[in-house]
């Protein structure tokens, strides 16, 4: 019912309840003023009050035009609004940098990666990403579209971006190594897999042999062969980059569980000198589908001996908040895997090689080196109550522990 015909009608208070109007037709009869205890111009006065009251309540067009006009305000400026509240909007994953004490490390001896060389090889990188647009990129290469001029990432779910966000970030959180000299060599497809074999080899040859790389991270692999376990291109480019004393870290991969039927880590996570990774959550609880390695290399093997059984370490790999497509309103996005967990290790070494790189590098053989630090790693890690004495085939020798894994390197050097 509209106002104008709302004022065609009387409203008279009821007998019982005289706070309560009724709208009556005009000509009706009506109580007396005497049924309400009130005289005939005491009822007048109640009929005149309500008439101005419905009067002043009628509706301002100029009411809806303000309501509109603030309607379209805020649809113009969403997209700066949710660029504005990002840090409040979104989540972080800083728990897993505490949990692993990188951030300690980093506090500890103002590290961050400085001068460390990291080549990731995965789908790219978003350089765009307003988390990363102060990495210091040095190298980049497109082994899948063969197109180098443009600096991007053909990963639909930007699964490198992600990855280098948990290295380099600086932003809405600050990254393992935010510092180090990044290589990004994008040798997987829209899929986050490889057109071939070769493409992963060529892009691991180029990160060392070309880009000099102190680390080469891979949060990929493939289900290994029981037969040829290192029979793989991959895994022959992981061994000469190891062979040159470039350290390679690289995730155990996502195949744990019944039923799969995968009897090792990835390849080339069970090449012997690699750091192969699993993945805990933020309770330091195993994630379910973390790889579960083998006491020997293939069927009939060399049995797998400290510091080289597999996996080495397990770090954080469960609802990761990392940078993501710089295109999305708020351009960070959640993870799950060991390819997670292996950048967190990947970040930890940066550091310890920042301040201890000149000192291992006084150390003439190379292969003695990732020895070196790869048994500090078995010493420091943070063993898990269920994994029971020693190595576990899923949790490794423990979690992550950056600053111990730094002391325990430190005193190495110095016996």
């Amino acid at each position: 019912m509209t106002p104008d015909r709302l004022r065609n009608l009387e409203y008279l208070p009821e007998p019982e309840d005289p706070r309560m109007l009724t709208a009556i037709d005009p000509d009706a009869p009506g109580y007396a003023p005497s049924a309400y205890g009130a005289t005939l111009n005491e009822a007048e006065a109640w009929r005149n009050a309500t008439v101005e009251t419905l009067r002043s309540s009628k509706p301002r067009p100029w009411g809806l035009l303000v309501a509109l006009c603030m309607v379209s305000l805020l649809i113009l400026a969403y997209p700066q609004m949710t660029v504005f509240f990002a840090d409040a909007l979104t989540p972080d994953s800083e728990w897993a940098y505490e949990n692993t004490n990188i951030y300690a490390l980093q506090d500890e001896y103002s590290l961050t990666g400085e001068g460390v060389r990291v080549c990731i090889v995965d789908t790219g990188f978003e350089a765009e990403h307003p988390g990363l647009k102060d990495a210091n990129l040095v190298g980049y290469r497109d082994f899948v579209g063969n197109d180098n001029s443009i600096v991007q990432d053909r990963g639909k779910d930007s699964h490198g971006t992600m990855m280098a966000g948990i290295l380099v970030a600086n932003g809405h959180y600050r990254g393992a190594a935010p510092n180090v000299e990044l290589i990004i060599a994008a040798a997987l497809d829209t899929d986050g897999k490889t057109q071939s074999e070769t493409t992963v080899a060529d892009a691991i040859e180029w990160c060392w042999n070309e880009m000099d790389a102190d680390i080469i991270s891979l949060s990929l692999g493939g289900d290994p062969d029981p037969e040829n376990p290192l029979g793989s291109l991959t895994a022959d480019a992981v061994s000469d980059a190891l062979n040159q004393g470039v350290f390679v870290v690289a995730a155990a991969g996502n195949s744990g569980g019944a039923g799969t039927g995968v009897t090792d880590v990835s390849v080339p996570a069970n090449v012997g000198g690699v750091i192969a990774v699993g993945a805990v959550d933020i309770n330091g609880d195993l994630w379910e589908r973390t790889a579960t390695g083998s006491e020997t290399e293939g069927a009939d093997g060399n049995v797998r001996e400290s510091p080289n059984q597999k996996p080495e370490v397990s770090a954080p790999g469960v609802d990761i908040i990392s940078t993501s497509d710089s295109t999305y309103s708020i351009p960070y996005s959640s993870s799950t895997g060991t390819s997670d967990s292996t950048v967190f290790v990947t970040g930890a070494l940066a550091l310890i090689l920042e301040r201890h790189g000149a000192a291992l590098d006084t150390i003439d053989d190379p292969e003695q080196v990732i020895v070196l630090v790869k048994q500090a790693l078995a010493e420091s890690c943070q063993p898990n109550p269920l994994q029971g004495e020693g190595h576990h085939l899923r949790w490794g020798y423990g979690v992550l522990d950056a600053v111990a894994w730094e002391r325990a390197v430190a005193d190495a050097i110095v016996e």
